[in-house]
């Protein structure tokens, strides 16, 4: 990252939340600043500020490149798969 072309941000935040938040990320293998630039970038990648919606999104992707996934003609026919599981 060229060095004039970056910014720093510093916030005060509730220490008890930051613990929290690093406490999950870094379960994952993250620190909190590599996830949050991850985040702001699929944020703007998705236009959505909703985690929620991004990794629906990646799901979806992954689903339509997947050859062997799992197709139904109708929403009926989706219903009975899902009633005989």
């Amino acid at each position: 990252m060229n060095k004039s072309n970056s910014v720093t941000c510093s916030f005060t935040m509730d220490r008890d939340v930051y613990n929290a938040y690093k406490s999950v990320v870094s379960a994952y293998g993250e620190n909190v600043k590599g996830n949050l630039v991850r985040y702001m970038k699929n944020v703007i990648k998705y236009e959505t500020p909703n985690a929620e919606t991004i990794e629906a999104i990646e799901e979806v992707r992954n689903l339509k490149e997947n050859p062997n996934k799992k197709t139904y003609s109708s929403f009926a026919g989706l219903m009975k798969d899902i009633d005989n599981e």
